[in-house]
């Protein structure tokens, strides 16, 4: 009674806890699905931030955009408002250069033209020079030294330079230089961009023809005192860096004499004092080029003539605020109100005319290492007039390092052999002491190598073995005779599998020492070769060692 009271309740817990399961499972369906709902929500929630974000950056830079354009107006504006005289008086003295070129406006009109803009644009350092320009067509000379005193007080620096440009279009020569003395002192040495080194490279190169008072030579040395006085240890390192340079000329000579560097004990003296009179040949072709370069006289005059257009319609100093806001408000609109990417845009430009700005020492010594082919050799010859000094004690100082001398004579090492040559014409007597050295070390092997048990005798010895066997057999002692030849056919199978492997050992060792030979005497060749080929380069190239420069 009791058990069957026992199994009911027992029954009833299980069929509770099946219930109690099933609706724990329906509720890890439904925690399930809920987990899944939340995701789906949470990804919707993350799409919805990423388009509010989206829609908001584009707002800020459609609203930055249209705030740049409204800037980009009103700057405009304020500069047309200061200095809007100054492009008139740009255009008008580009156009004067151009008319007088081609002699189609009278002088008349010219200097009325000049003197209405003087008084426009009083505080403009290009408008004295149009009315100097204008009086010295009329030949008005008062007139014209007048206004240029007023040109120089305003802007002495490119007052000067405009008027060296003018004179040299109208081969006025000697005042050119005395206008071209007076813009070379405003210079400074430490700070030379690349428009003044044009200057001076086309005065270097006589594009403003003969200085025939030498007005202009002593700036040339002077801006060199003057890095140097700024620098107490220029000249050592102006040589250090040049004989730096030069070493970048020098070639592995492993390359050209492969059998040498691989089995000639000497190679490493060969290597350096090849590989120095290499670099030597070329580091003096590449200063002869250009010293033999001839300049494209009428390129350079027509390179002058397109600076001195970029001069006159160059901005003054007091533009330069606005013109920079106007830059950024361009970079701005043109990268759709992305303010970070235009800063990183106007940054960039301005870093670059920095880069351009160097002493004049460092502008020369680039033009003269850059070998992209894109600087023109006029610039090369410029600088190596003015550096010839620090080069060629550069070079001197590069052609002393790790002085080596060629050796008379080598050392083949082969494969443990060694054998020497001076001429290069030993090659039948150091192949046949190579192969004799190769007939000792093969005799030395084989003789190892077939040392040991005789294998006819250890055959001969299990035949005897086998026959005793036999006689055993004979007198019925079966056990004593079975062993006996037992022992006696594994003499006899040993003696031949050692005589088969004695004899593949040998021919193993026949064919190595062959290859050996083979290889070793094509070696030996090869470097012999080499070495004359060396030989005779060294004599041909010896004289080079004797430079006292390059440049």
């Amino acid at each position: 009674m009791s058990n069957n009271v026992v199994s009911a309740s027992l029954s009833g817990v299980v069929s509770a806890i099946a219930r109690l399961s099933g609706q724990i499972s329906a509720i890890d369906s439904k925690v399930d699905s809920v987990s899944s709902q939340v995701y789906e929500v949470k990804s919707d929630l993350e799409r919805l931030r990423s388009d509010f974000l989206d829609m908001m950056e584009e707002q800020r830079r459609a609203s930055v955009l249209e705030q740049a354009t409204a800037e980009l107006v009103s700057v405009r504006q304020e500069m047309e408002r200061k200095f809007g005289n100054y492009g008139v008086v740009r255009n008008t003295m580009v156009g004067i250069l151009q008319a007088t070129d081609a002699a189609l406006v009278r002088k008349a009109t010219i200097s009325t033209v000049s003197e209405e803009l003087m008084i426009s644009t009083p505080d403009y350092w290009l408008a004295p020079v149009l009315v100097a320009l204008a009086a010295w067509i009329n030949n008005n000379r008062d007139l014209a030294e007048r206004a240029i005193r007023e040109a120089v007080r305003r802007d002495n620096e490119h007052a000067s330079l405009v008027m060296a440009l003018v004179c040299r279009r109208n081969h006025r020569t000697a005042t050119c230089y005395e206008w071209l003395a007076r813009y070379f002192s405003t210079q400074n040495a430490a700070r030379i961009d690349s428009d003044s080194m044009v200057y001076i490279d086309a005065y270097v190169n006589g594009i403003f023809g003969a200085d025939e008072k030498h007005l202009c030579d002593d700036f040339m040395a002077q801006w060199i005192d003057q890095i140097k006085s700024s620098a107490p240890d220029f000249d050592d390192r102006q040589v250090d860096n040049w004989a730096e340079y030069f070493r970048t000329y020098y070639a592995d000579e492993g390359s050209k004499y492969p059998a040498l560097r691989d089995v000639v004990k000497e190679f490493g003296y060969i290597d350096k004092y090849l590989g120095k009179l290499d670099a030597i040949s070329q580091i003096s072709g590449q200063f002869s080029s250009i010293q033999k370069s001839e300049v494209n006289a009428q390129s350079l005059e027509e390179q002058v003539d397109r600076h001195l257009m970029d001069l006159v319609n160059s901005d003054d100093p007091k533009e330069r605020q606005l013109r920079a806001q106007e830059e950024y408000l361009l970079a701005v609109k043109a990268c759709q109100g992305d303010i970070d990417r235009a800063r990183r845009i106007v940054n960039e430009r301005d870093t670059e005319k920095r880069r351009q700005t160097m002493n004049i020492v460092e502008q020369m010594v680039r033009a003269v290492k850059d070998g992209s082919g894109k600087t023109e050799v006029y610039k090369k010859k410029t600088a190596v007039r003015f550096l010839s000094p620090y080069i060629n004690r550069g070079f001197s100082k590069f052609k002393g390092d790790d002085a080596a001398a060629f050796p008379d004579k080598i050392t083949l090492e082969i494969n443990g052999w060694t054998g020497t040559s001076s001429a290069g014409d030993e090659g039948e007597a150091l192949r046949q002491s190579y192969a004799a050295f190769l007939a000792q070390r093969k005799s030395a092997e084989l003789a190892q190598a077939t040392s040991g048990l005789n294998s006819k005798s250890m055959k001969m010895a299990g035949l005897v073995t086998l026959a005793a066997g036999i006689v055993l057999l004979l007198l019925r002692l079966s056990l004593p005779g079975i062993i006996v030849m037992v022992a006696g056919g594994v003499l006899v199978l040993y003696g031949k599998e050692t005589e088969r492997h004695r004899v593949k050992s040998a021919e193993e060792i026949e064919a190595r020492y062959a290859k050996l030979l083979d290889e070793g005497s094509t070696e030996i060749g090869l470097a012999l070769t080499q070495w004359q080929r060396a030989r005779s380069s060294a004599e041909e190239l010896r004289g080079l060692l004797d430079m006292k420069g390059v440049a």
